[in-house]
């Protein structure tokens, strides 16, 4: 969590610059036997910020310990936009790979090939390796990127990514609105229950609505062109004979508000949209076509890759989950929710917020989301009353005791290290697998009917 891995912001003094990447699951891997590979975006200000592992080395050529191929992309590189080496993790058009310390310019080729390209390269180098592998493959898409293009949205903070000429217009009939504006135009027209960080956001305009509308299409086209790519990975895997013992897990790293609660975009901020994840795997020991309802987030996901592998990684906070696929468990431990925002101070006066550089922390749990925030206002939401999160509950009375019981949560999270970060829910906040999918079903039919999709 990153209140120990200390990276709370993309920005210095956090950024890669901040994070110590010596040991990592790249290195687990590589102890249990594992080859390992990874193509694609890494953190942010990778390229630029000084190695926090080796301050001296240079940080457009530099690659982790851990890795046997790796082809990360650099968020800058010293050269000028001449040389056929410039470019950028967030130029669609102009991709800079550090091929294992070597630059590599993809000048006019769009980002999506370029990483499934080197991905493929290699896994095909891995096949003929003689020993187990592992491939992590971060794309881009449809986090905002260059260049500008003509029908781009002008307001304030709406970037978006770009895309090949091939898939604009892909989902102008399907996508009539923003994906988080209802039929009405306004997501929500009372936000005083919220904490000040949502209170100040205004109603939308048409102008908002406009932006937000060329928003959702253009990263709907930009995934919808990863996809295309994406499907020459699993081929690769299928024509090589590996795709029958090979677990493919596919998840995004934050969701991403499109109007929600009025926030025209954004990330991190402790809203569904925001904050949850799809999580699809396919492989050997996952029932086909099965829907799990259990309970897990990246950090979990991490640590069943190690599982998988019969390796270890010191200090993981994650707990896997793989012995639980298939077997029908139930909402039984809480999640933990944190997050920084540059425009919330933390004077450390807050109780929770002594130390640290949290903004927020929250517990979710199958019918609560609880956070609290370092200027000392909360927020408590009962999504079986209220699936869309449209009323804060936390001052509500009736609600003292499940908020205790949350706040006991969040007491035993916000700083914990290891398997300290297991939260085992007590039986008044336990949903089995029947209630939690009963819930999860309604929150989508809910939120489907109040955006209109």
């Amino acid at each position: 969590y990153a209140h120990n891995h200390h990276v709370w912001w993309h920005e210095t003094p956090w950024g890669y610059g901040a994070f110590d990447d010596s040991h990592t699951i790249g290195g687990a891997l590589q102890q249990a036997g594992y080859q390992t590979g990874y193509v694609g975006k890494y953190l942010n200000r990778y390229g630029i910020a000084a190695p926090k592992a080796d301050p001296t080395a240079a940080p457009w050529t530099y690659v982790p310990n851990g890795w046997d191929d790796w082809r990360a992309t650099p968020d800058a590189v010293p050269v000028p936009m001449s040389n056929p080496l410039w470019g950028s993790t967030y130029n669609y058009f102009a991709t800079t790979v550090n091929d294992n310390g070597v630059l590599e310019g993809h000048q006019g080729q769009y980002n999506s090939n370029v990483l499934v390209d080197e991905g493929l390269d290699v896994l095909r180098q891995f096949e003929g390796g003689g020993k187990p592998w592992y491939l992590q493959l971060n794309s881009l898409a449809p986090h905002h990127g260059d260049p500008v293009e003509s029908d781009d949205p002008i307001g304030d903070g709406m970037e978006t990514p770009a895309r090949p000429d091939w898939v604009k217009g892909r989902f102008d009939t399907e996508i009539q609105r923003g994906l988080g504006v209802p039929v009405d135009g306004q997501p929500e027209r009372d936000v005083r229950d919220k904490a000040r960080i949502t209170r100040r956001m205004k109603p939308l305009t048409d102008s908002d609505r406009s932006d937000i509308l060329a928003l959702s299409r253009q990263r709907a086209e930009t995934l919808f062109a990863f996809d295309r790519q994406l499907g020459r990975v699993l081929h690769e895997l299928q024509t090589s004979g590996q795709l029958d013992h090979t677990i493919v897990a596919f998840t995004s790293d934050n969701g991403y508000m499109e109007g929600e609660h009025r926030w025209r975009s954004g990330k991190v901020i402790g809203f569904e949209p925001s904050y949850r994840v799809p999580l699809l795997m396919a492989g050997p020991g996952i029932p086909e076509g099965a829907q799990e309802v259990m309970p897990v987030n990246t950090v979990n996901l991490s640590a069943s890759v190690l599982d998988w592998a019969g390796a270890h990684l010191a200090g993981t906070d994650g707990q896997p989950f793989v012995d639980a696929i298939g077997t029908g468990r139930g909402w039984d431990h809480a999640l933990g929710y944190e997050a920084y925002f540059p425009s919330i101070r933390n004077r450390h006066d807050v109780p929770g917020f002594e130390r640290g550089d949290a903004s927020a922390v929250g517990i979710r749990t199958a019918q609560y989301f609880y956070v609290r925030y370092s200027n000392g206002q909360e927020e408590l939401f009962d999504l079986r009353r209220d699936p869309v999160e449209l009323t804060s509950v936390a001052a509500d009375p009736a609600y003292a005791e499940v908020k205790g019981e949350l706040r006991t949560l969040w007491d035993r999270f916000h700083q914990c290290r290891g398997a300290a970060c297991d939260l085992p829910l007590p039986a008044s906040l336990t949903t089995d697998a029947t209630s939690t999918r009963e819930l999860t079903d309604l929150m989508e039919t809910e939120t489907a009917r109040y955006y209109g999709r």
